[in-house]
């Protein structure tokens, strides 16, 4: 029987957002200090450490806090074959990736791009002035929301989302505040995910009229 200790890492670029899918097999840390993954573009995403022999530690570069986090697994739940493992903000809990089999990863984006393939034929995506974003963006407040961390500064959760061709406009259906969120680039796209929580502000946008 063989035996393949090989790990894939799926996680967007910090710099432009670009999501790759790299692999690393047991052999490549033998004797080395760590190794580093690398976007295309340049960026530094990930770093792959071992500490002793029982144990092997990730550190990643967090597009929500801005910052480097660090997380430590024993080598055989980072080895393992037989399950797909996100990998998180330790501040915030949102998925910021995943790791594990290769073609575990392959099958969860797949999954995902149909997902969001749906959502766009069922909305109408050709009308958006970026269709990727917009779906990178409803897609990482669809995480938000599923946190508890979309609200409203009168405290209801209760807020409604309407699209336009370059923006998302939420209100909340309590006290009907308003604000405005643009989705038409990848600055716009970079803006929201530096965010940890999403709160509809009175003082900050208008208030619709009943």
């Amino acid at each position: 029987m063989v035996i393949e200790l090989t790990t894939a890492f799926a996680m967007r670029c910090p710099g432009c957002g670009r999501l790759e899918v790299d692999q690393v097999n047991i052999f490549q840390l033998s004797g080395r200090e760590k190794i580093t993954f690398q976007c295309e573009c340049g960026t530094h995403k990930a770093s792959i450490r071992l500490k002793g022999s029982s144990y092997v530690i990730v550190d990643y570069y967090c597009i929500i806090c801005d910052r480097e986090h660090s997380a430590i697994f024993t080598r055989k739940q980072f080895w393992s074959q037989k399950y797909l493992n996100a990998i998180y903000c330790l501040d915030t809990d949102l998925n910021l990736g995943y790791y594990g089999p290769y073609d575990l990863i392959n099958q969860e984006l797949e999954r995902q791009q149909e997902e969001l393939n749906s959502m766009a034929n069922d909305l109408g995506f050709d009308e958006f002035v970026n269709p990727e974003i917009m779906l990178e963006v409803l897609d990482y407040l669809d995480d938000i929301a599923a946190s508890g961390r979309l609200f409203c500064e009168c405290g209801s959760h209760n807020i409604n989302i309407e699209l336009f061709s370059d923006r998302l406009e939420l209100s909340c259906n309590n006290c009907y505040a308003y604000h405005q969120i643009p989705a038409a680039s990848k600055e716009d796209l970079e803006a929201v995910k530096k965010l940890d929580e999403i709160k509809v502000n009175l003082s900050a946008g208008k208030t619709k009229s009943f």
